[in-house]
């Protein structure tokens, strides 16, 4: 006996109906779990900028912020009114915490529920190495600004694509090919203990790549010098379970990131900018 026309069209609308239903809740989920509607608040929210209680560190913190954050309203705080808010997601923090990699991450969350004391359960929204932890230099300071402003950049592409939120800002730095024309100062600091031979560094000055001191690297960031771009590597003091390095390219004068690069090591001499690395830097700036 075969089913009545009514019947069949019922079956039909039932099916279109649970099909129209599952790709309404599957929206809606997509929606809810996407970093960039996650983030989507980020201007119109309160960022807490989270200070050490150090005041020989605090002062140059907060001196950056204020000249540097223009992305949202902010105001400053102590560890102990973070731990007070961070379950409140009206709130965004932007801090420095170590991680189990060997090194402080200059870092931005967002308020989360019920976070208990691991902080990797709150929204990162941006997250980038600034200093090894344990490193009692202070030149990671002078890299604080350009850190900001590479922070407000990535955060208005992630407020809009989630390709550049969940690919973090090692996807997101510029082709070092975009700076070419540029002067490139590399400090001594920030190469590998491997040596640069004669060929590459004819090379490097074809295309105004110099190894200089360190000092002449800080000034050059400090000062906003045009059209050059200036090298900071940020590898570990101790000894981590897992050796990584992060070697970045920072304009000076327009503070974008034009590279970030993070590889594993195993010997100390392979930690910052090698031979290798270099030439494909080369390779990229020429073609």
């Amino acid at each position: 006996m075969k089913p009545s026309k009514s019947l069949t069209m019922r079956k039909i609308l039932l099916v279109l109906c649970l099909f129209l239903s599952c790709m309404l809740t599957l929206g809606a989920q997509a929606k809810i779990y996407t970093k960039k509607m996650k983030v989507a608040d980020f201007t119109e929210k309160t960022l807490k900028v989270v200070l050490s209680g150090s005041e020989m560190t605090d002062a140059p913190f907060k001196a950056d912020v204020a000249g540097h954050w223009k992305l949202s309203p902010y105001e400053f705080c102590n560890l102990q009114e973070f731990n007070e808010l961070k379950t409140d997601d009206n709130y965004y923090f932007l801090f420095i915490a170590g991680k189990n990699d060997g090194l402080d991450h200059l870092e931005i969350v967002k308020g989360t529920k019920d976070p208990g004391e691991d902080l990797g359960k709150m929204l990162s929204v941006v997250s980038l190495p600034i200093r090894a932890t344990g490193d009692r230099g202070i030149r990671y300071l002078t890299c604080l600004g350009a850190y900001l402003d590479i922070f407000q950049s990535f955060i208005v592409d992630a407020m809009s694509n989630d390709i550049v939120g969940y690919s973090g800002l090692s996807r997101k730095a510029l082709n070092a090919r975009a700076a070419k024309g540029s002067v490139f100062l590399l400090s001594e600091s920030d190469l590998s203990g491997k040596p640069v031979d004669g060929e590459l560094s004819v090379k490097m000055e074809q295309v105004n790549m110099r190894i200089t001191g360190e000092d002449a690297v800080t000034d050059a960031l400090l000062s906003g010098a045009a059209s050059t771009i200036v090298s900071y590597c940020i590898r570990p003091v101790n000894e981590p379970k897992n050796k990584y390095c992060y070697t970045l390219l920072i304009g000076a004068d327009d503070h974008k990131l034009y590279y970030c690069h993070k590889h594993y090591y195993v010997k100390d001499e392979d930690a910052g900018f090698t031979p290798s690395a270099l030439k494909n830097l080369l390779w990229k700036i020429g073609r």
